[in-house]
């Protein structure tokens, strides 16, 4: 059964959540992610897609902060952000999500399929779209055709994908 789940995010840089509106992070912040979790969690949220924008747009990184959020906040966390290799694979589990995402999977399959092996349904493919092409890097950049990439991650064995359509996300209007 395919089952299609919505999860609140929050974007994290500089120490602070953020909104990322099209791939780019807009000025101001919602303030700290340990209490923007928690607001979600109080509205009824079973789980958050908690994003290290640092990590992922390569300038440092929040995972201290983040992991107080996976361990302070009772909501399942989806980790996300840089994760594009084993070690970062391991380091993001080590912190203590219910899974990581995996990002620019294409770039190395087999990374993909080993991480799949080792630990099944605590990792999925994030892929972010624009349109029928996979946008890099938060949106900043584009990569091929979403359904030639679809299809290879099919034949890989995935079967958790986490899709964001950069052109409708941080847009606050559905």
């Amino acid at each position: 059964m395919t089952i299609l789940e919505l999860l609140p995010a929050i974007d994290v840089t500089g120490g602070q959540a953020v909104r990322l509106s099209s791939g780019s992070v807009d000025a101001g912040s919602w303030g700290s992610p340990l209490d923007v979790a928690r607001s979600f969690h109080e509205a009824g949220a079973r789980w958050v897609h908690l994003v290290d924008l640092d990590l992922a747009f390569g300038r440092g990184e929040n995972s201290e902060l983040l992991t107080r959020v996976i361990h302070e906040v009772p909501v399942r966390v989806e980790l996300s952000g840089g994760i594009t290799s084993r070690g970062a694979i391991d380091a993001g589990l080590a912190m203590g999500p219910e899974r990581v995402n995996i990002a620019q999977a294409l770039g190395d399959i087999d990374t993909v399929c080993e991480a799949i092996d080792t630990y099944g349904e605590r990792v999925a493919v994030c892929l972010d779209v624009r349109g029928d092409r996979l946008a890099a890097r938060g949106g900043s950049g584009e990569g091929g055709n979403v359904w030639e990439a679809l299809h290879a991650l099919n034949e890989a064995g995935v079967a958790r994908l986490v899709v964001t359509d950069v052109t409708r996300d941080g847009q606050m209007n559905g």
